[in-house]
Formats: structure tokens, C-alpha cells, sequence
């Protein structure tokens, strides 16, 4: 082997193939790599001519320089900054961080699936391999290098990342770093100009220092070129990233215009924002934010889990795309971005570690999040109306999935209700304003649709006696119900602090009657329900069970009712109709079956006229087949208005038989 010839430790040469093929989940990465690399000696050196005017090249700029030449199918990446001398290249470029490769692979060694490509990142974070992720595209690749330190000669390192690598002398003039890749024979599209600006806009768009990209064209291009420059004149060449990120910039300096711009770019998106939150802390832990809230969802709520969070930026550079480290996923309808310097990156720069820094930020995103929401509902109503519209979905998921916060998030739920009018949408705590002092509950209704809901049998007694009930027809709202079962509100008067509980009842479940309850509390004798219940009614009661059989599971009286002849009421203790709405929702979405509707109790308002005339047909004439044919009526009437007809249309003979059946009797 030649005194300019080094080879690769045993250990780095598994390493390299490792880092090359298993370590990035996408190979457009290399660039960012790069850039940062650059990033670094530009920062280095821009601090040491702070101090230090006996610098190589002092008043040259400090910018990146990205060279295409396709004849030759190479990509450079130069920078003007630090550089390096020949025993730098050796120990920077032929060993891992410049040590600890031994230790580094047997931390390697100890995960379990090093073969199957799931490395351990969280053990692997503390070294700096990025500049190996070059072999995933290149077959060959050299370094050319010129210290800061006068008089110090340039160097070449040379490598096709497998065994052996070999330092030279070079003639490079100037300080810096070129880094010139040999591209694979199926890694061309890295050759186009609008791809390389692409990544560049992508990763690395705030990077502090001008990125400038090139193409050493053809002789024909360049005539070309020529004359159309002789025509036009020359423009200085413009830096494809932005210099200043918006984020780094006073709020107070940034226009419209420039968050509409930031939020287009950010999200991906072509509407319009609806809020923007600039959030900075310098504390403890330091950040900068930027947050928007879209006009509208666009059908994002059932998008996959794994394209959700923020915009991870560590040091200007786009680390993460989707960080749903720093938001809850309920909350995944916000766009922004976050950069912070206090975050440890591993490895690959593509997987956060789990620490106590991206904790302490989460929890203050969220807590400046809600003071947000909070700020808009209490002030801008019209805002949050729109707000409520487009992300009530993401809200109430958070209900049900963010039990620390529910208390809280239930003060952001909004409804119609059986006061509310139209246009108009009511708050639990606009809810228990209006309440008596005397009700602990909140009785709420589940439909099909608002309409419906409206027309609801079971509203007749809450109407009637000015109670108000919360309307929910959301498929989501089944689900909601489910699981939420009261509301807890802080009541704070003075230095006493009360915290008062309202439960949430359905009123779609039969509650005992007057003679319910009378019998009840006439202790240690027979249940006197059956008795109180007048002779024929009873008899009718036995005719339409044994009209309707396994369809219902009883029928009764109810004081529940009014100007309504029927409805169907679920047992007290058994399934609630939110929960039926959920099986349903879920067999149907899961296994594509029907989920049967449990058996419900039928009752009837006993002042009511129909009810009073159908009883008199039945002791008229048993065997009338108009009774028969209203009490079948009357049943699926019940279960249109729930919403659990399979098929309305089967309905339609029937009514007509009904139809024809009057007219005859007129006649």
C-alpha cells in the first residue's frame, strides 16, 4: 500500500455498508447532509474571523456553491469555510466522529435486528456519521480541502466508501470544501437542476448562509447562453433559500403577505389560514414557532396517522417533515413549524430522540395552542363558529383520547339543542346558564340528522317543561357519548374553590310513571304496577306484544310524552343509543355486517287521541285488520324518527292498504 493509500478500520467497513443502505428511510437526505456539513465550517469560520484576521482568504463570502455537471455525472457541494488540513481529512473522513467506531458498532451490535435494517437510533445519536449517507447515491466520492491557516497546502480524500481511502496533495487555491460525488449508474434524476432546488427547499430553505445552484452545460448550450446574456442584461445570480427564516424575524416585521407565503409552503396547501400563533420561549428550554389554523379541514381528519405534526427544524435545517412528537394527534389539523437548538438529533436526523426537551415543548405548544382557542371563542364567537364547523371532528377525538385535558376540551364543544336557533350554536357553560339551579344533569339526544332529532318523540317532555336538551348528530358523537359521562366546572369565589358536577343523561330511556313510582314506594307489598294499569289497556298491552313479538321487549304507559302517540325507549341500565350507533358504525366499517339493534321498550302516551281511538277499534272488533296494520305503523314510524328503518320503502303498501282501507270505510 502507497504512503498516500489508508485503509478503513474492519469495523467502519460493516459500519459504512450499514450507514449507506439501512440508515435513512429516503436518499434525498444526502444533500441535507451535506448542506449542514457546510452549514457548520461556514459557522466556524465566520466565528473565528470575528477574533482572529490572519484567516486564509478573509474576504471571500461564506456561501454554498451546489455544482451539476452532467457529461461527467457528478454533483459538488462547495462551501468557503473552515476547511481542512491533511490530518484533519484523515481523522474526520477515515474514522466515525472522529473516534469511538469500535464502541459505536458494538452498541450496533447489542440491537436485536441489525440484519433486518431496525437499528437501535436512540444509541446511535450521539455520533456524527452524516457525511457517509453520500454512498447511498455515489459510486466514488473525493473531498477536496484547504485550511483557514495561511500557507497550509490543500488535500484530496478519496474513497468508494468500501475498504480504502487515499489522501493527496491538490492544487485548490482557495480556503474551503469541495465535496464532489460520482454518481450511480441509477442515481441520474440527482443530475436535474429543479430536483437538487427541490431538496434544497425542502431540507435545508432557512439554513443561514446563500445556497447557489449551477450546470456545467454542453459548448452548444453555452454559445446559446451567450447571446441571449448579449441581449439581456446580466443578473446576479439569486441564492435558491431564504436567508432569514420567518420564525427568526420580529412578529411585529412580518406582513401578511409573508404569512400567507410561509403558510402555502409549510402546509402544502393553497387556502387561506384562519389563525396564526408566532410563539417564541427563551427560557429554560428555546424555540421559535410558527402555527397556523386552516381555514377549513379539506377531508383530512381520516388521513393516515403517520402524515401528521409539525415541522421539526433544528438550527435552521429541516429535520423531521411530520414531528407528532410535539403535538397530540387530535390536535394534527395544525400546521407550523418548530426550531429549537436544545433538541439531540440521532444518527439519521430522521427520528427524534425521546427526551425531556421535546416533552417540555410539547406541553408548552399545547398549553399556547389552547390559550389560543380559548382567546378566540371568548372573543372573536364568529371565528370560533367557523373554527367549531371545520374541526369539531379533531376536537371531540380529543375529548376521548386526551384524558388529562377533557375537562378542558369539553369547554370548546359547541351544539345545537332543542333551544337553540337556527345558525346558532349553544356551549355547555351557555347550557347550564340557563339551567335551574336545581338540575344536575344535561340531557342530550342522538340522531340520524338535526331535522330529525327535532321532530323527536322523546323532546315532548323536556318542551314542555322549558328543559333543554343537546342535540348530536355526528357519527363521531356516538362514540363521544360513550365515554363521557360528566362535566366537572371550577367555581372559584374568593379563596374557596368549588367544583360542581353535571352528568350527562340521555332522554331516550324509559323512566318509571307516576304509578312506577307509586308502587315502589309502597315497600315490603307486591309490585302494584300491574294493578294500577286499567283493564283494557292491559289486554290491548298483550295484543300488541303479540303483534310485534320479538321486535319489542314490552310495552308501557309513559308520562314522557306529549303530542306524540308512541316511541321507543331503551331499558334504563341496558345499551344506550350512542352505544348502539357506535356497534353499528363499527361492525359496518370493520366487517361489513349489519349490527342488530337491541329490542327496546314501546310506550305510549296515554291522553293521546290516536291511542285512545286505536283501543276503542281493538274492543270494537279484535280482529279489525286496521288495528293491526296501525299498531305495525306506529312501531316503524318510531324506528324511522330513530333513524333504525333498514328499509322506509317497505313501508309504502302498507300505507296505502291503510290508505284504502279509510276510504272504504267512508264510503
Amino acid at each position: 500500500m502507497s504512503k498516500n493509500k489508508y485503509e478503513f478500520k474492519a469495523e467502519i467497513k460493516k459500519l459504512l455498508d450499514i450507514l449507506s443502505k439501512s440508515l435513512y428511510q429516503h436518499k434525498e437526505v444526502f444533500l441535507r447532509e451535506l448542506i449542514s456539513n457546510s452549514v457548520d465550517a461556514l459557522k466556524k469560520i465566520h466565528f473565528l474571523s470575528l477574533t482572529d484576521k490572519n484567516i486564509e482568504d478573509i474576504e471571500d463570502n461564506l456561501k454554498i456553491e451546489i455544482i451539476i455537471d452532467s457529461d461527467s455525472k457528478t454533483i459538488t457541494v462547495k462551501d468557503t469555510g473552515i476547511g481542512m488540513n491533511k490530518e484533519e481529512l484523515i481523522n474526520n473522513l477515515g474514522t466515525i466522529a472522529g473516534s469511538g467506531s469500535q464502541k459505536f458498532l458494538e452498541q450496533l451490535n447489542n440491537t436485536q435486528k441489525i440484519d433486518n435494517k431496525n437499528v437501535d437510533l436512540d444509541v446511535i445519536g450521539q455520533f456524527g456519521v452524516g457525511f457517509y449517507s453520500i454512498f447511498m447515491v455515489a459510486d466514488k466520492v473525493k473531498v477536496i480541502s484547504k485550511s483557514y491557516i495561511k500557507e497550509e497546502n490543500a488535500y484530496e480524500w478519496e474513497s468508494d466508501g468500501t475498504g480504502e481511502f487515499i489522501v493527496n496533495n491538490n492544487d485548490k487555491s482557495t480556503r474551503g470544501t469541495d465535496v464532489i460525488l460520482f454518481l450511480k449508474e441509477d442515481e441520474k434524476e440527482y443530475l436535474d437542476k429543479f430536483r437538487i432546488e427541490s431538496i434544497i427547499k425542502k431540507y435545508s430553505n432557512y439554513v443561514s448562509f446563500p445556497i447557489y445552484v449551477s450546470e456545467i452545460k454542453k459548448e452548444a448550450e453555452e454559445e446559446k447562453e451567450k447571446k441571449v446574456e448579449e441581449v439581456e442584461d446580466k443578473k446576479k445570480p439569486e441564492p435558491i433559500n431564504e436567508l432569514t427564516p420567518l420564525w427568526k424575524k420580529n412578529s411585529k416585521d412580518i406582513t401578511e403577505e409573508e404569512y400567507k407565503s410561509f403558510y402555502h409552503f409549510i402546509s402544502n396547501r393553497y387556502d387561506n389560514y384562519s389563525h396564526v400563533i408566532n410563539y417564541s420561549i427563551d427560557g429554560t428550554v428555546q424555540f421559535r414557532s410558527i402555527l397556523f389554523i386552516p381555514e377549513s379541514d379539506i377531508n383530512q381528519f381520516i388521513r393516515p396517522d403517520d402524515e401528521y405534526g409539525l415541522t421539526l427544524y433544528s438550527k435552521n435545517v429541516m429535520i423531521m417533515k411530520n414531528c407528532s412528537d410535539l403535538i397530540p394527534k387530535w390536535m394534527r389539523f395544525i400546521k407550523g413549524v418548530v426550531d429549537s437548538n436544545d433538541i439531540p438529533l440521532n444518527i439519521s436526523r430522521d427520528t427524534i430522540q425521546t427526551n425531556r426537551v421535546m416533552m417540555k415543548i410539547e406541553k408548552l405548544l399545547i398549553k399556547k395552542i389552547l390559550r389560543e382557542l380559548d382567546n378566540i371563542a371568548e372573543n372573536e364567537p364568529e371565528k370560533y363558529k367557523k373554527l367549531w364547523e371545520s374541526f369539531s371532528p379533531y376536537i371531540k377525538e380529543g375529548i376521548l383520547s386526551d384524558a388529562f385535558r377533557t375537562d378542558k376540551l369539553l369547554t370548546y364543544l359547541r351544539f345545537n339543542s332543542s333551544k337553540s336557533k337556527e345558525g346558532e350554536y349553544r356551549s355547555i357553560e351557555d347550557y347550564i346558564k340557563d339551567m335551574p339551579e336545581t338540575q344536575k344533569e344535561l340531557y342530550y339526544l342522538i340522531g340520524e340528522n338535526l331535522n330529525t332529532l327535532k321532530l323527536s318523540p322523546h323532546l315532548g317532555y323536556y318542551n314542555e317543561n322549558n328543559m333543554e336538551v343537546i342535540l348530536l348528530d355526528e357519527p363521531i358523537d356516538n362514540f363521544l357519548m360513550m365515554n363521557v359521562r360528566e362535566y366537572k366546572k371550577t367555581i372559584l369565589e374568593g379563596e374557596n374553590e368549588e367544583i360542581k358536577s353535571y352528568t350527562f343523561t340521555p332522554i331516550d330511556v324509559t323512566e318509571p310513571t307516576k304509578e312506577d313510582k307509586e308502587a315502589s314506594e309502597d315497600e315490603g307489598k307486591k309490585d302494584k304496577t300491574e294493578e294500577l294499569i286499567p283493564e283494557n289497556i292491559k289486554k290491548f298491552f298483550e295484543y300488541v306484544k303479540s303483534t310485534l313479538g320479538e321486535k319489542i321487549l314490552e310495552v308501557k304507559l309513559s308520562d314522557r310524552l306529549y303530542q306524540n302517540v308512541c316511541r321507543l325507549a331503551n331499558p334504563a341500565g341496558g345499551m344506550t343509543s350512542s352505544m348502539q350507533r357506535a356497534m353499528r358504525y363499527w361492525t359496518k366499517t370493520e366487517y361489513g355486517k349489519d349490527f342488530e339493534i337491541p329490542r327496546k321498550i314501546l310506550e305510549f302516551n296515554k291522553d293521546h287521541p290516536i291511542f285512545n281511538k286505536l283501543i276503542e277499534l281493538y274492543e270494537n272488533d279484535p280482529k279489525d285488520d286496521k288495528v293491526t296494520l296501525i299498531i305495525t305503523q306506529l312501531f316503524e314510524n318510531c324506528l324511522l324518527a330513530e333513524g333504525d328503518l333498514p328499509n322506509p320503502s317497505l313501508m309504502v303498501p302498507r300505507i296505502n292498504q291503510l290508505i284504502e282501507l279509510l276510504l272504504v270505510e267512508k264510503k
